[in-house]
């Protein structure tokens, strides 16, 4: 990785939410820059139903990446440790790190059975 710019932390998917807690709650998802560089190294790709269904949360930090090779893509890091990158020939790819340290205003709402993963 070359450069990471732009950087804008929580944010909340607020044109859909109604629940003023929520958004109250996402303005606390505030990673660190060095949080969001260590994600992005160590981040696995995964299946985008696990950014979109599996994992969903409406808090996200989003901002521009650019590697040394000259590429480069847009991004959105939600709280619950995915990511979603546009990449600048079009292309989306997932990411997921289950090991981060920011705080997650979502945690354990987490899994698609009834009961949260903690």
């Amino acid at each position: 990785m070359k450069t990471l710019t732009d950087i804008d932390t929580g944010l909340t998917v607020s044109w859909l939410l109604k629940d003023e807690n929520i958004k109250e709650e996402c303005s606390k998802f505030q990673p660190t820059r060095e949080q969001i560089l260590k994600f992005f190294n160590k981040a696995q790709r995964v299946e985008g139903f696990v950014v979109t269904k599996d994992r969903y949360t409406p808090c996200f930090t989003s901002g521009q990446i650019t590697w040394r090779n000259g590429s480069s893509a847009s991004w959105n890091l939600y709280s619950s440790g995915t990511a979603s990158l546009l990449l600048d020939n079009g292309e989306t790819i997932y990411l997921y790190q289950r090991d981060y340290h920011w705080f997650d205003p979502t945690e354990c709402t987490y899994g698609l059975g009834d009961e949260g993963e903690c």
